[in-house]
């Protein structure tokens, strides 16, 4: 519990200042936090004994509560050393007739003794009065991220386990969501990925306890996420923070534009004390019609004096997921026979190409383990050594057809029948579409484990700090991915099409029926391998002389990083007894759902024929030979193997000094990078796939500055710049070429080992006013001026007398990301109870963007940023008093662009996306709590659009609703 203790003057003021603020601002921010008491370096001038407590408690991140009237009139010395924030209160306090106490939580209370009232410097009316705020559970973190963040020299926020452990979050990623400035993109209803400041997951970078992390890749399909952190690999549990680094201090690592991730795990002498905790919880995807358990412990031991912890944490949970979604839309531009007289007469037009609606289910289960042990004999010396493991297994199945099939447009359109409204064709009859039946099996399994060891060392003003770690991220198949197709010719279809966000297409096929096992001839089976092994090992020394004086404090350290990337990759055609046969109902299953995009505008085929795989791998033939043939071109193309040695090292200084009257601090330096890279796979002369590698070596210098300016005990600014890089993906790095397996779009993926790292100047400004207890409005710009940005440009590409669309990464020219955040956070404890338990935060961030992209044909042109969300907001209301907690929140991302240009057609974008979740509890006994949780209540889908908001996709995931209970001893 914290206890913050002020007059009723300040409270209605504060009441009224921060309803304006609440007025005036359109969104709103986040942040959770609460500062460990500990060794801290604090260095103060002379002043008031009130603003000394309050720049003591800036610096050390601890909460410092003290009325007014206690204060009144008593001054403080200058004090400059390294210290624990309760020995230095006494110090200031020193001969006052203070005295200062600590409570459970850490937070330091200071008041008069009995014997001793403070100097009265007017008289007292009651206004005066006072009176005792109680800040407990979720509304505590918020008030403890709010001291880290003021304390801190850089832009940071943070999320603590309070945080985390109590809203509704599947992962990391999802409590991650309604940081300032961050979003998120979700898989299967799930969140993957994290967004910072509008820039895509490649830009970030994700560390555990400070330390490099390997990354899992996707081998669900041939689309691959390179250094993106999959986040659904780790159960929130197991952590207990998350920091979230805007604005980079020379001592961390470099290769985030978008910004740093730390995750934090729970270590044992932190939590002070032996404790126990269990959760256990059950929750229903509403769309799976299922209920999946979720079950979690923690246990912790520290010795009676404090010297020597050890803890282990574990979380299973099962997950049940189903998608109804329409994927694969394509369009394209061209020219169109209106009249069946075998010439093109129309304009060159827009024309939808394929549309497949998609049935995705998915089972999943993930276990994590967390351990920790600390040894801290004294204060000068401690050892840490922990490690983390956790493993998700994916069960796959995948239900799917193709409609509105444009294989045979321009031409064999029913004369009359065409519908080209603005440029586009939004309906038409065909007279011989081709459909294609499919069905997708697979297991996939993620592995991750890190294991690090880390040891600091303090003596006469010099502290050395030295930590090396090893890990690996492993994700494979181990069931083979088989996708059974039926390919054939259907008749006439009718397809109407209508607006992104509005309803879905019409599709009617008038000659033929989907569930008829009988209408489609089997095409072939498709069977591939998959595997990503990606391994991390790195060692750092870090040295820090304290100082006394405007430089505090001088730092540099060394680091040594190695990551190996190798991925490969298997496909086989079956065909032999499968192509051109046509198979009786035996083959088939019944269809799983009867519901299929029931909550859509819509009308087409719901329900389908749905292949058993196992019977039709049976009925393939010759496949012993082709498993047991040698690796073909096309596996050899899709392998590679990545190798990367990163020697880093930096030199900073901490500052801080006195300017009339305002205090200044901060920090300066610069990192040194050089890196060596090998990218190995094979090259296609069109004959045989021989192997190659490209070495390529680069070195940067990345300088920052980042300043903090207290212009009153409530207000501070800040200014950061400094120079940053994001090394390009693993997966565009590699000498490869993927072919995709379509019938009739003949397109290609592949990788350019010469690319260059994304370079930027970024800079960082923020006004912070702390105008109460727990609250803040906090208003930021930044601005990012990067240099040789990667985009993926598309052209012609032959192989094997066949013409591909080859999308590839290739260097473009200058881009920018220039954007505003503002950010409200509030405990209405000013209220009369029982409202004195609500509290607000909320957060916007506006992002705009700009880049020059090269032309495949020659030439330049000049366009906004892929991947890229101009708006964010999330808003978050909630209730904590006795026994009662309540919090409902609202995430929301604006438009994302996949793709830009003239054409505009080779990737689908997003659409604006909200999700609306809750969370609920009540406390039976002090250590004894039952919660419900909801996710997406507001049932939010998924849309893409092309062009002028033309439909080009569909996903639906559900509401999700948990009840469990959660006990801490």
């Amino acid at each position: 519990m914290n206890t913050v203790t002020t007059n009723r003057r300040r409270l209605r003021r504060s009441f009224v200042m921060g309803a304006a603020c609440a007025a005036l601002s359109t969104a709103f921010a986040p942040a959770a936090a609460i500062a460990q008491a500990k060794m801290v370096r604090v260095h103060l001038g002379a002043q008031s004994l009130g603003r000394s407590l309050e720049a003591l408690a800036r610096q050390s991140g601890i909460d410092i509560l003290f009325t007014p009237a206690a204060v009144a009139g008593r001054t403080a010395p200058a004090i400059d050393g390294t210290m624990a924030p309760h020995a230095a209160v006494e110090r200031l306090i020193a001969g006052t007739g203070l005295m200062v106490r600590q409570q459970p939580n850490g937070a330091l209370i200071v008041a008069a003794t009995v014997e001793t009232a403070a100097p009265q410097t007017a008289a007292t009316t009651p206004d005066d009065e006072t009176r005792e705020i109680v800040v407990t559970g979720y509304a505590s973190s918020l008030t403890g991220a709010l001291a880290q963040k003021r304390k801190a020299t850089n832009v940071i926020d943070v999320v603590k386990a309070e945080d985390i452990g109590k809203f509704p979050a599947q992962n990391i990623a999802e409590a991650l969501q309604r940081v300032p400035g961050v979003s998120i993109v979700r898989d299967r209803g799930e969140g993957v990925f994290v967004r910072i400041r509008g820039l895509g997951a490649n830009f970030q970078v994700v560390t555990l306890n400070d330390r490099s992390v390997a990354v899992n890749e996707n081998v669900r399909d041939s689309g691959q996420s390179g250094r993106q952190f999959r986040f659904d690999t780790l159960p929130s549990e197991l952590m207990s923070a998350v920091e979230v680094i805007k604005s980079p201090r020379a001592s961390l690592d470099e290769g985030g534009i978008g910004g740093t991730i730390n995750l934090r795990t729970f270590r044992p002498l932190d939590l002070k004390k032996p404790v126990l905790s269990l959760s256990a919880t059950a929750s229903s995807p509403r769309l799976a019609d299922a209920v999946d358990p979720r079950l979690s412990g923690m246990a912790s031991w520290a010795s009676p004096d404090g010297k020597f912890g050890a803890l282990i944490a574990g979380v299973y949970d099962e997950r049940t997921t189903r998608q109804d979604r329409i994927t694969g839309v394509g369009w394209a531009d061209g020219k169109i026979d209106t009249d069946g007289n075998g010439s093109l007469d129309s304009d060159t037009i827009l024309i939808p190409t394929a549309i497949r609606p998609t049935l995705e289910r998915e089972n999943r289960d993930r276990i994590g383990i967390n351990g920790a042990v600390q040894w801290k004999p004294d204060d000068r010396f401690e050892l840490n050594i922990d490690g983390l493991w956790s493993r998700l297994n994916v069960a796959y199945d995948e239900l799917t057809y193709s409609a509105a099939d444009g294989s045979n447009l321009p031409r064999g359109i029913v004369p009359g029948s065409a519908v080209i409204e603005n440029g586009v064709l939004t309906g038409a009859t065909t007279t011989a579409s081709t459909t294609q039946i499919g069905r997708e099996t697979s297991v996939l399994q993620y592995k991750n484990w890190l294991v690090g060891t880390n040891a600091r060392w303090q003596a006469g003003g010099w502290t050395i700090a030295a930590d090396g770690s090893i890990g690996q991220a492993y994700s494979n198949t181990p069931e083979p991915i088989y996708r059974t197709r039926l390919l054939g010719t259907v008749g006439a279809t009718t397809f109407d099409f209508g607006k992104a966000g509005d309803r879905l297409p019409n599709v009617t096929l008038l000659n033929a029926d989907l569930s008829n096992p009988a209408l489609l001839p089997g095409r072939r089976i498709e069977y591939r391998v998959n595997d990503s092994k990606d391994r991390e090992r790195a060692a750092k020394l870090d040295v820090t002389r304290d100082l006394t004086g405007v430089v505090s404090a001088l730092r540099a350290g060394v680091k040594y990083q190695k990551r190996t990337r190798a991925y490969d990759r298997r496909d086989i055609n079956f065909t032999s007894g499968i192509a051109g046969k046509y198979f009786d109902a035996s083959y088939f299953v019944p269809f799983p759902v009867d519901d299929f995009l029931k909550g859509a505008t819509g009308t087409l085929p719901t329900s389908w024929a749905m292949p058993d795989p196992a019977k039709f791998l049976a009925a393939a033939t010759g496949k012993e030979a082709l498993l047991a043939a040698p690796l073909a071109r096309g596996d050899l193309r899709n392998s590679y193997a990545i190798g990367e040695e990163i020697v880093a090292g930096y030199a900073m200084a901490d500052f801080a000094f006195p300017l009339g009257g305002i205090a200044v601090r901060g920090d300066i330096g610069a990192r040194y990078a050089r890196t060596r890279q090998t990218s190995s796979g094979y090259a296609d002369d069109g004959k045989v796939a021989l192997p190659v590698s490209y070495d390529k070596t680069y070195d940067n210098i990345l300088p920052s500055l980042n300043l903090v300016v207290e212009v009153s005990p409530d207000l501070q600014m800040r200014f950061a710049a400094s120079k940053v890089i994001t090394r390009p993906s693993l997966a565009d790095l590699a000498p490869r070429l993927t072919i995709n397996s379509s019938p009739t779009v003949l397109t290609a993926v592949g990788g350019n080992p010469e690319l260059k790292p994304f370079e930027a100047w970024q800079y960082d400004g923020t006004v912070e006013w702390y105008f109460a207890p727990g609250s803040a409005l906090v208003g930021g710009v930044f601005y990012k001026d990067i240099t040789t940005f990667v985009f993926q440009q598309t052209r012609d590409f032959v192989l094997d007398g066949q013409t591909y669309r080859l999308t590839a990464p290739k260097n473009g020219g200058d881009a920018y990301v220039a954007g505003i955040e503002i950010a409200y956070q509030q405990l209405f404890k000013m209220l009369p109870a029982p409202f004195d338990g609500l509290g607000a935060q909320a957060n916007y961030t506006h992002t705009k963007t700009g880049g020059t992209y090269a032309l495949a044909t020659g030439g330049i042109f000049r366009d906004a940023l892929v991947d890229v969300a101009k708006d964010s907001f999330n808003l978050t209301a909630f209730y904590e008093k006795e026994r009662v907690g309540a919090r409902v929140s609202y995430s929301w991302r604006g438009n994302v662009l996949r793709d830009v240009g003239g054409a505009g057609l080779a990737a689908n974008n997003d659409s604006a996306f909200g999700s609306l979740d809750f969370d609920m509890s009540y406390k039976v006994t002090p250590n004894v709590t039952f919660v419900v949780q909801g996710i997406n209540m507001a049932g939010g889908v998924q849309w893409q659009y092309v062009r002028d908001n033309q439909f080009a996709g569909y996903t639906d995931y559900g509401r999700t609703f948990m009840a469990g209970v959660r006990a801490k001893f």
